[in-house]
């Protein structure tokens, strides 16, 4: 069971904690002995029903509500984080938003930067200052995508957010290292149903991604890497390069 410096039983946040891939991260580590912080923002319900499946699980799991793609929004989160600060963050809230180069507007690039890049940044900073305070080792992930390599004009704003929080996460790992490790996992088609284009054939399920995440947590030699779940689906476009 992991332990904090103090010898206390380790918190975890988990943005986006309500539905789908957070909601799989956030049992996952309860049932591994992690106290959680459950973030959401609309779902309020799902959070709460999640947050009862943790306390059958004996362990404590506390609600925080915060619009990320507001400005001041993962400030105000952080400021309430300080009440029981955890040692590792999963950074999976997301929003799909659809647009084009033509037709992005001015709010939406903005708002998707601030849910997954500025979101990333506020809340590394807090990390470095709770593992600096001798609370123990600190670590973040980052959620991204497997098509970071690839065009995808279908969602201008969010590739473009999520491509900047890929190289954000490298040099967090850089730029916070020993204190804090970062990684990052990059899912391909892992919720979305219908005919697999991986080379494997086949879409992956959640379990997959709680595997890799387990993988990321478990071993405290590897930082600053983007850790593929995709089918290997990635190296079949790389119009940025590697990343």
């Amino acid at each position: 069971m992991p332990l904090t410096l103090e010898g206390k039983r380790p918190r975890a946040l988990v943005t986006g904690a309500a539905k789908r891939l957070g909601a799989a991260f956030a049992l996952d580590l309860a049932r591994r002995g992690w106290d959680l912080w459950l973030h959401y923002h609309t779902s309020e319900e799902d959070a709460r029903a999640l947050a009862a499946k943790i306390g059958d699980l004996g362990r404590r799991a506390r609600l925080v509500q915060a619009d990320l793609s507001l400005s001041g929004g993962v400030e105000a989160l952080a400021e309430r984080l300080e009440e029981s600060p955890p040692l590792l963050i999963v950074h999976s809230a997301s929003v799909w938003n659809q647009d084009t180069l033509v037709d992005a507007a001015a709010e939406t690039w903005e708002s998707s930067h601030r849910l997954h890049v500025w979101t990333a940044v506020v809340l590394a900073r807090a990390l470095a200052r709770w593992s600096a305070e001798g609370r123990g080792e600190g670590h973040l992930v980052t959620l991204l995508d497997s098509r970071l390599r690839d065009q995808d004009p279908q969602h201008f704003s969010y590739a473009f957010a999520k491509r900047e929080l890929a190289q954000l996460t490298r040099y967090l790992a850089a730029e916070l290292a020993p204190g804090v490790r970062v990684n990052g996992l990059a899912p391909g088609l892992i919720l979305k149903a219908g005919l697999a284009s991986t080379p494997l054939a086949r879409n992956g399920r959640p379990a997959d991604l709680v595997r890799a995440l387990r993988y990321l947590t478990d071993n405290r030699f590897v930082t600053g890497q983007i850790l593929a779940v995709d089918g290997g689906r990635h190296p079949k476009g790389d119009l940025f390069g590697s990343l």
